[in-house]
């Protein structure tokens, strides 16, 4: 039970010499709300604690959750849309109960590292919910590992822990969450790779954890793995989006320029060279407009502010996009990708493969498609974007994996397309789809999904906006 005060209201309502009707009730579920209205005027929220059971009073001008004395109770259990009114002859306060949104996290596909976070290390072809008893998770990266922010702004990570890449000063896989230690409570985004993971918190640092080759970790050193967050130089405290590659480190800050360090073979960090660097470097070309970029296999996408999409890096597939293909064609500045679109708002590079959402909501892919990966009904490699199947027009994110990729539509459906031999496209099967198949379990209510894009990264997590009642 959780005792609140300051949550004020017209003193011309209620005074502290009224005699006051107050409810007693019991309110099932995280997170709850109660919001005080006056003439549908909200005049102050009240959050209560999951099953907690308590007095709402006036008193002394403020509402009060907690024990007191000397009022008359009425007693009530609280459901999704009950108003409980408190009256005296001067007016009244309406106390609506507003059932809190439940973000659940389901995951699927392949699970011996123990990533789905079901407690098991047994494969799922369709979702399974993580375990934990967590309703409140806001952002989440898949990979061999999982990573996830929760509301609260706390880190968690689970499944293969090699390198200490779960950031719980330990090696150990786990196949439920734990905390990412630290004590932060100000995570806001979190990616993982193949073997090093990276966060950003709200006072702008970037942080990261696991192995230090390649200078992936961009703490100036390739000695020492790390097994808990640790800051990743420079000194800026205006990171805004981090994205991990392969083994390479991919950023943006708000002044709108792009960052890299890590693995450059292939000219991934865009600095026009193909060295390794251990500390932060400029994406080359003086744009101050980057809002958001992704990595993959060497592979490095990027979208700026002027809705163009850039590539750079490793092109064996036609990952780039620009219409060339071969490791001679590999670039170590961004290109931008053709057709000419201006509307580019999210890319997400898949292993060896990368997908474009515009504004339209129509979703594109390029690169390699052994698998189906680009959806287009074809199985062909193809070096500039081909437009996703199925006509829809309100996608609203994709996301690329290995050799599968998943996107959410604005009417809160999740669909996979590519391979699917360990069940990572989550429609009770195991075959591979060059066009979108539903993710099975009705959901009509998905916000963000994540496929696993490292080597072997045959796995997808999602994240399910529910509304408790």
């Amino acid at each position: 039970m959780t005792t609140l005060t300051n949550i004020l209201v017209p003193s011309n309502i209620l005074t502290a010499s009224n005699t006051c009707t107050v409810t007693n009730k019991t309110i099932n579920g995280a997170n709850n709300t109660l919001t005080v209205r006056m003439a549908n005027d909200v005049c102050g929220t009240l959050p209560v604690a999951n099953g907690g059971t308590g007095q709402t009073t006036y008193t002394n001008g403020q509402l009060l959750i907690g024990n007191t004395t000397g009022n008359t109770l009425t007693k009530a259990t609280l459901t999704g849309g009950t108003d409980i009114t408190i009256t005296n002859s001067t007016g009244s306060i309406t106390i609506d109960y507003v059932p809190p949104d439940v973000n659940l996290i389901y995951s699927w596909g392949y699970n011996t590292c123990a990533s789905l976070g079901d407690n098991t290390t047994t494969g799922k072809s369709s979702p399974v919910s993580v375990v934990g008893g967590f309703t409140n998770w806001c952002q989440v990266s898949s990979q061999l590992h999982s990573l996830a922010v929760r509301t609260n702004g706390t880190a968690w990570g689970w499944g293969r822990a090699n390198y200490g890449i779960l950031g719980d000063n330990s090696t150990v896989n786990k196949s439920s969450p734990v905390l990412i230690l630290g004590g932060f409570t100000d995570w806001c985004q979190l990616s993982g790779g193949s073997n090093h993971s990276l966060g950003v918190r709200t006072n702008g640092t970037a942080w990261a954890w696991g192995n230090k080759g390649f200078g992936a970790l961009g703490d100036n050193q390739t000695a020492v793995n790390q097994s808990s967050p640790v800051s990743v130089v420079g000194g800026f405290t205006d990171w805004c989006q981090i994205e991990v590659g392969n083994s390479h480190s991919l950023a943006v800050r708000t002044n709108g320029t792009a960052w890299a360090w890590g693995r450059s073979n292939g000219g991934a960090l865009g600095d026009n060279t193909t060295v390794d660097k251990s500390s932060p470097v400029s994406v080359v070309g003086g744009f101050t407009d980057w809002c958001q970029v992704s990595g993959g296999y060497k592979l490095s996408l990027g979208v700026r502010q002027n809705g163009t999409a850039w590539a750079w890096g490793y092109n064996i597939c036609g990952q780039l996009g620009n219409n060339t293909a071969g490791y001679a064609t590999s670039t170590s500045s961004p290109v931008s990708v053709v057709g000419g679109f201006t509307d580019w708002c999210q890319v997400s590079a898949g292993y060896c493969h990368s997908l474009g959402l515009r504004t339209n909501g129509t979703a594109w892919g390029w690169g390699r498609n052994n698998c189906g990966q680009l959806s287009d009904n074809t199985t062909d490699n193809k070096s500039s974007p081909v437009s996703v199947v199925g006509g829809f027009t309100d996608w609203c994110q994709v996301s690329g994996g290995y050799r599968h990729s998943a996107g959410v539509r604005t009417n809160g459906t999740a669909w996979a397309w590519g391979q699917g031999s360990q069940g990572q496209l989550g429609n009770n099967a195991t075959d591979n789809k060059s066009s979108p198949v539903s993710v099975v379990g009705g959901f009509t209510n998905w916000c963000q999904i994540s496929a696993a894009s490292s080597s072997s990264g045959f796995s997808t997590l999602a994240i399910s906006s529910e509304v408790y009642a």
